[in-house]
């Protein structure tokens, strides 16, 4: 599985990995025999640091480090508000109604890019456009559509 990505915030070329399952235990170290330092939510973005096996050493937003199992990390592009808060509008712009305001650390799906928004989703309740500048994660705007 390939997991490199491209990470808006980090540097370039750096591979990036989104949480897949519900719920992963990020852990202190790369086995179950290690304790889980916290439990990320379905599309929380990583950068990868390096690899032990099925392992990969992560770090999130806020520069936290642990190691995820493969089985729960995906190459979708993901991101996560990485401000206060953030509203998830309509369409792709200011002039656009805000439908959501979503706290920092929510992670969405992004699903392409307009220009500096993005259209994200949770999967289940939140789906809109969201300003680039507002989240941290893999958006890939090579492979967005420009439309």
């Amino acid at each position: 599985m390939g997991l490199a990505l491209t990470l808006a915030a980090a540097r370039a070329g750096a591979e990036t990995a989104c949480v897949s399952s519900a719920k992963a235990n990020v852990r202190e170290g790369a086995g179950t025999d290690y304790p889980a330092a916290w439990v990320a939510e379905r599309h929380t973005p990583f950068e990868v640091l390096g690899w032990s096996g099925e392992w990969a050493e992560v770090v999130d937003y806020e520069d936290d480090t642990g190691w995820a199992h493969r089985s729960v990390l995906s190459d979708e592009d993901c991101v996560i508000v990485k401000g206060k808060r953030a509203n998830i509008r309509t369409g792709a712009g200011l002039e656009h109604e805000a439908i959501w305001e979503l706290d920092r650390g929510y992670p969405l799906r992004a699903l392409r890019r307009r220009g500096d928004w993005l259209k994200v989703t949770d999967g289940a309740e939140v789906d809109g456009w969201i300003f680039i500048r507002l989240v941290w994660g893999s958006t890939r705007p090579e492979e967005f559509e420009a439309s």
